[in-house]
Order: C-alpha cells, then sequence, then structure tokens
C-alpha cells in the first residue's frame, strides 16, 4: 500500500515499505519514472519472499509525490533520496539506483552518511544533464536552452522530455565523475550494450572512479537495452542483490 510522509521542506514524497529481518534494500529510480516500475516492483516480491526490508518511492515531481517536475532539479532529487533513508532506514543497506538512481547513490556513498553495504548500479547515469546532455548539444541548441531555460528532446520511450537549464547548472553541483570516489563496501554494475541512453562505457568509467571497494563487478548485457527489465535481466539484478546481502 503506497503511504505518504510530508518532507520538513514542504513536500509530500509516496512510497512503499515493508519490514523485514534481513539487510534492507532501497530502490531509487530513474528520471522522470516512478516507483511502479517492473524492476522495483520484482525487487519487492523478492525481498517480501526473502524477509528484507524494503523501501521504494517517488522523487517530488514524480508519480504520486508532490511538486512540479520541470521546476525541479538533481538537487531536489538527491534531497528526497537523503530525507527517505534517513526516516525509512536502519542498519545497512543495500542501495539500488537505476539511471539517475546511480547518481543518486554514488552521491549518497560519497558523502558517506549513511550506513551502505553494497551498491548496484543498473545502466547508471552520473552527471547526465552535464555528461550526456549538454556536452552533445550543438552549439546552436545550447545558445537555445540557455535564451529559453527549456529545450524538449527526443525519447526512445516517450514523445520527449523537457530540459531546463536550471537542471544543466545544478548538476554542477552534484558531479561524482570529476573526483575518486572512496566506498569499502561492493560495487555491482549491470549495464545494457545496446543502451542508446546511457552508453554502457559509463559504467566503465564509474568502476575505474571507485577506490578501496571490496568487490567491483561489471555485468554487460549484449543485447540489453536501458530499462533492463526483461524477465532474463531482472533474474540478473536479483542474483547481484544476493551478491550485496
Amino acid at each position: 500500500m503506497t503511504d505518504f510522509i510530508k518532507t520538513k521542506y514542504n513536500q509530500t514524497i509516496a512510497y512503499n515499505k515493508i519490514d523485514g529481518k534481513k539487510t534492507g534494500i532501497v530502490f531509487f529510480g530513474g528520471f522522470k519514472s516512478d516507483m511502479t516500475g517492473q524492476k522495483a516492483i520484482e525487487i519487492e516480491k523478492w525481498a517480501k519472499e526473502n524477509d528484507h526490508s524494503y523501501l521504494r518511492f517517488d522523487y517530488t515531481g514524480h508519480g504520486n509525490s508532490s511538486g512540479i517536475f520541470e521546476k525541479l532539479v538533481f538537487s531536489n532529487w538527491l534531497e528526497d533520496s537523503e530525507f527517505m533513508i534517513k526516516n525509512f532506514t536502519s542498519g545497512p543497506q543495500v542501495l539500488i539506483g537505476s539511471s539517475m538512481g546511480g547518481w543518486v547513490i554514488l552521491n549518497v556513498i560519497k558523502k558517506g552518511i549513511f550506513n551502505v553495504k553494497s551498491i548496484i548500479g543498473v545502466a547508471p547515469a552520473p552527471d547526465f544533464p552535464k555528461r550526456l546532455i549538454w556536452d552533445k548539444l550543438s552549439y546552436s541548441q545550447k545558445k537555445d536552452l540557455v535564451s529559453t531555460k527549456k529545450l524538449i528532446l527526443p525519447s526512445e520511450y516517450e514523445e520527449g522530455y523537457t530540459i531546463s537549464y536550471d537542471l544543466i547548472k545544478d548538476s554542477y553541483k552534484n558531479f561524482v565523475m570529476n573526483n575518486k570516489i572512496y566506498f569499502e563496501g561492493n560495487v555491482f554494475l549491470y549495464h545494457g550494450m545496446k543502451d542508446v541512453s546511457v552508453p554502457f562505457q559509463e559504467s566503465l568509467l564509474i568502476a575505474e572512479n571507485i577506490q578501496n571497494a571490496k568487490n567491483v563487478k561489471l555485468i554487460l548485457e549484449k543485447n540489453g537495452e536501458h530499462r533492463l527489465s526483461e524477465d532474463n535481466e531482472i533474474f540478473t539484478i536479483l542474483k547481484l542483490i544476493e551478491l550485496s546481502i
């Protein structure tokens, strides 16, 4: 059942939480995604069957949470994530980040303020507003974005999505790929080689960037696309969770 919590910064976040006796798991969704995606639901089923606590939620401006998507930026979604971890988890956690959620969990471990046992990045997209959008725009597109404050880009899954200039500027505050990330837990990165939204080479760079981790593994799905939601891909994600706990 979906519940709601009012934050100290005057937003309302929709979430689903189950309690278990074993290591907690938190799922962080992607840009313009919500907590009802297949990966989030299948992980919840696995958590229930195996007695793990599990948390999934909608960022502000996403799903059933409050806020207007176009007026929010990554700093808002990172704040949501930290708020939810603080208020709904205890003990060591496995953090699973899909696409933009991968950027979230890298920021979380970089700060080192929570008890994180392992992270799993599923097609992770760190620093994506600059690395995957701004840096690939033409001069005229950049000029239009600066002057109009927004740009509509095509999507392989939707009619298109709006990118605000504020999102681009805000990303500079939250870069994780400009310096080494020190983390002593387990790191698993899973990426499709046919991902046209976030090239699988991003996961290679993440693996190189993380230092001191007990275990760093990169798994490439030859025919996998960005969502990694096929049955065999869900199976792989669940196996990675087993290794993470």
